[in-house]
């Protein structure tokens, strides 16, 4: 029998078997296609690329699953996608331009000259090969003499372009061919050392005015071919991966966006958080909100992601179908062709720790059981104490009412039978809004309790809440979750032809069964820490070694029953680093701490968070921006804690991780994190709005 292939594999989001990718086009993606620029910023995986490549018109022009849902001609420009390393040499950035330009006032605004005009000659080239092509291909309506008028005008205007061909360019492709000779020679004066030999024959020109000349004659000249409407055409350009920038670079990026106007904008996309400073070449003009405006995908609200996981799921379950056996469908049918509630179904916290009492023989899960009867049984159902769609009863409830005093947030360890009296005494101020939402913020926080106290290590967790929340906002870790599930649903239907296994994948809309998610969900995150250990880099074990400690801190901090802390402030695992240290402070050992910190964020396995807040007072504004971090939720599953991640901030000190993760590394990473939790200062808070914005992830 023929393998089966996987649709979620390979897993970048774009990825289909043919070779044309998958693109699906986001509400974001209508944002971009604005006139104004936009910076971009996400994690790996995020669907950054995909996100520029929807607006861009080889895409449009070419690809099948954007096909179905736009054309070229539903924007008023000409997306261009440009991928910086593959044009511009990274040496740019890093040459010592006050030794190459000793007599110059400004060696930086050298840089800016040279640097800029790079890009201007990348941008004019890309948008010339655009227009050619789309006139070719009757989208856009441009005549020859205009095509021969801007090539003419352009040489006249620069006429330093001449030194860099044989012959002077007459058409569109004469002239891109000029140009992109150019950004080689360029690309070339940077790594061998002749820049300014270079520079005194490149176009003389204020940075800008190359691509505003172009641009502006192109818009003029072309149209919409099928529309009559007579609407002026733009470009926009977008840059991808420019966090490969250095500083100067991106200050230069920015004053071209700060200069441009239509028929010229940017999209502007970069790993990371979305902290870019706006600086400009421009005295006193940095870039405002006038000017362009900053979207993080990493900040998408739930029910976005969530969508967005739908329609890349249908894309890649659709596609995987052989096109004979395909429906016909539009755009907007094809996002809900494998829904993922249907097949993942809608599990809340409450079914979850159902589950684990009907499977556990303890006493403590038949106590709960009874105490959750109780509580249901005193009918305040419109308080959020009621049972699940699914019939589970309130458990996380009961739970946390049987261990809350009744004083503020101080809970008992201890669960006793004799003490069920206080689930109806602390159920009586369920009334208020305000209690309900502190009471779903410790579903979590409680379930885990539980599933400690039974002797659970692995969670029946399944659900599209659970599996989109363990995905962190990355598309791509979504995919990594779904392939390991369509896995094993292959696995068990063994006795059935590949085909059969996708028809059926496709095509059937009862849930996928809880055991093949839960098994999927846990190799998935196993995968996940395995990863660790194929990075080739020096600090690849110290990398292991520091996601492991942080693994086990974060479940002990969390999962801790012993300690009435872990339900005051559930969810903890937020990581700030503590400028105080228990010895002076040795250079080399920060630095390689900020090394692994580094390296884990840029594989993917911490994202990153910061808040202007002080570490012991509430909001100062004059506080500078402490930066912190968390474990990717996609550990979860491994190290036993929340899969809505962590919110609840908690300090480290340099010192301490350089010991465990690099100077110690005898130390056992259970036995110290273990003990690290109980220390009275790991539960010391900073004063943060995470950690009263907790979402409820109930379905």
């Amino acid at each position: 029998m023929a393998a089966v292939v996987n649709p979620f594999r390979p897993t970048r989001w774009e990825h289909e078997s043919s070779g044309s990718p998958l693109i699906w086009f986001t509400p974001t993606a209508a944002h971009l296609a604005a006139d104004k620029s936009v910076f971009v910023y996400g994690s790996r995986g995020s669907g950054k690329t995909t996100l520029l490549r929807s607006i861009c018109w080889e895409d449009l022009f070419s690809n099948p699953s954007l096909r179905i849902q736009k054309t070229i001609s539903d924007f008023n420009h000409i997306g261009v996608y440009i991928r910086l390393p593959d044009h511009v040499s990274g040496s740019m950035g890093y040459m010592r331009w006050s030794e190459i330009f000793p007599d110059s006032p400004r060696p930086d605004y050298e840089f800016f000259r040279f640097y800029s005009l790079a890009l201007e000659l990348i941008a004019v080239e890309k948008a010339l090969s655009a227009a050619h092509t789309l006139r070719v291909e009757d989208v856009l309506t441009l005549s020859a003499g205009s095509e021969l008028s801007i090539v003419a005008d352009t040489t006249a205007e620069f006429p330093e372009i001449l030194s860099f061909t044989e012959q002077p360019p007459k058409t569109f492709v004469d002239l891109s061919r000029a140009l992109r000779n150019m950004v080689r020679r360029m690309n070339e004066a940077c790594g061998r050392g002749y820049v300014k030999s270079l520079a005194e024959k490149l176009p003389v020109r204020e940075p800008h005015e190359l691509l505003s000349f172009v641009i502006e004659r192109l818009s003029q000249s072309m149209a919409h071919s099928k529309l009559t409407c007579g609407q002026r055409l733009g470009f926009k350009f977008c840059l991808d991966d420019c966090e490969v920038m250095s500083p100067l670079q991106r200050k230069s990026v920015n004053t071209l966006v700060r200069k441009s106007r239509f028929p010229t904008s940017w999209v502007i996309c970069s790993v990371g958080e979305a902290v870019e400073a706006g600086e400009t070449f421009i005295d006193e003009q940095p870039l405002t909100d006038a000017d362009r405006r900053v979207v993080s995908l990493d900040d998408r609200d739930r029910p976005e992601f969530q969508a967005l996981c739908e329609a890349v799921a249908s894309l890649r379950v659709y596609f995987s179908l052989r096109q004979d056996r395909r429906p016909l469908v539009t755009g907007s049918e094809v996002e809900r062709y494998f829904s993922l509630k249907g097949r993942l179904g809608t599990i809340v916290v409450n079914d979850i720790i159902e589950t684990m009492i009907s499977r556990s023989t303890s006493p403590l899960a038949r106590q709960l059981r009874e105490a959750a009867e109780f509580l249901h049984g005193l009918d305040l159902g419109q308080y959020g104490l009621d049972r699940t769609p699914a019939g589970a009863l309130p458990y996380y409830q009961t739970y946390v009412l049987w261990h809350w005093t009744g004083q503020k947030e101080n809970f008992s360890p201890i669960s006793r039978p004799e003490d069920f009296s206080r689930i109806a005494t602390n159920a009586k101020v369920m009334k208020a809004k305000s209690q309900q939402a502190w009471i779903r913020r410790k579903s979590v926080g409680a379930m885990l309790h539980i599933a400690n106290r039974l002797g659970f290590r692995r969670l029946p967790m399944s659900g599209v809440g659970v599996i989109t929340s363990l995905a962190d906002g990355s598309i791509r870790d979504f995919l990594e979750i779904m392939a390991e599930i369509f896995d094993r649903f292959s696995k068990d239907r063994g006795s059935l032809s590949a085909e059969e296994v996708l028809e059926k994948f496709a095509r059937s809309r009862t849930k996928i069964a809880a055991k093949t998610q839960t098994d999927g969900i846990y190799a998935s995150s196993e995968a996940f820490y395995d990863g660790i250990g194929i990075l080739t880099d020096s600090n690849a074990e110290a990398v292991m070694r520091f996601i492991t400690v942080l693994g086990r801190l974060t479940h002990h901090l969390q999962a801790n029953f012993e300690d009435p802390s872990s339900l005051a402030t559930t969810e903890r695992g937020l990581f700030f680093i503590d400028p105080a240290r228990s010895y002076p402070a040795n250079a080399t050992q920060i630095e390689l701490i900020n090394q692994i910190i580094h390296r884990a964020e840029l594989s993917g396995y911490l994202r990153a968070t910061t808040s202007k807040r002080g570490a012991k007072s509430g909001e100062d504004d004059e506080a500078p921006k402490i930066s912190g971090f968390r474990l990717h939720r996609r550990f979860a599953p491994r190290f036993m804690f929340s899969y809505r991640g962590a919110y609840e901030p908690v300090k480290l000190t340099e010192d301490i991780l350089y010991q465990i993760c690099i100077g110690s590394p005898e130390v056992d990473a259970d036995d110290w994190a273990k003990q690290f939790a109980r220390r009275p200062n790991s539960s010391s808070q900073l004063t943060l709005p995470l950690a009263h914005e907790v979402p409820s992830f109930d379905d």
